[in-house]
């Protein structure tokens, strides 16, 4: 009788630990929201990462058009705004007679007046950090029209002229430092602003062109750091 007693006495002790009904829904409710919680704090931490992430494509983009509008400003006090064509990725063209004669390559007087004021423009933007640090290169461009000429080599020569008057105008350009950030091609006539074959068309397509490149891998890395914060 008292071995019966005992056992009774141990299974009621077993069955007092189970936890009751109530107690187990409330772990779940419990378990639940913890889960919501953390998929709410996730869900501000992305929210805040995609909005960094925006500022920061914002901010590059506006590193190359700040870029673009100084070049312009500065290249329309000299000749016009007239004279002066902005074109795709924020590209600025200055038509090639004001900086050359009709098939040469030696830059005329103007076109180092034009050149000098721009050095400068050039030198203070490589030596502002917010901007060289998203800077690849500047990309002298040279074009011509249709005419037939030895157009591949007098578009490059062009483009190389304007380099070397930039950097003998400000010599803060020759040296490495700044010298790193300039480039220089040739398009011949197979980048034309206008597809037409007029004496007016000719001249807006013999240009010189800026074209302001940024460091992919600069500020992709910055956008990775971004991310991984």
């Amino acid at each position: 009788m008292k071995n019966r007693k005992r056992r009774f006495q141990i299974q009621s002790d077993e069955e007092h630990y189970w936890p009751s009904f109530a107690d187990m829904m409330a772990m779940i409710v419990l378990v639940m929201l913890f889960i919501a919680i953390i998929a709410f704090v996730q869900m501000i931490y992305d929210a805040y990462d995609q909005t960094v992430m925006k500022q920061e494509l914002a901010k590059v983009a506006d590193v190359k058009k700040h870029i673009s509008d100084l070049i312009e400003e500065q290249l329309e006090e000299n000749v016009g705004k007239d004279k002066i064509v902005r074109g795709p990725n924020n590209t600025i063209s200055v038509e090639g007679d004001i900086l050359f004669d009709t098939g040469s390559a030696e830059i005329s007087p103007q076109g180092k007046k034009v050149l000098n004021d721009l050095a400068d423009v050039f030198a203070n933007l490589i030596d502002e950090e917010d901007i060289s640090q998203y800077l690849y290169i500047i990309l002298i461009e040279g074009h011509t029209d249709k005419v037939p000429y030895d157009n591949w080599k007098l578009s490059a020569d062009r483009s190389v002229a304007v380099v070397k008057e930039l950097m003998k105008a400000n010599p803060k350009l020759d040296t490495p430092e700044y010298a790193k950030y300039l480039a220089a091609t040739g398009y011949s006539e197979y980048k034309p602003v206008i597809e037409e074959d007029t004496s007016d068309a000719y001249e807006k397509n013999r240009r010189i062109s800026f074209q302001i490149i940024l460091d992919d891998e600069k500020w992709q890395k910055r956008l990775k750091e971004i991310m991984t914060y």
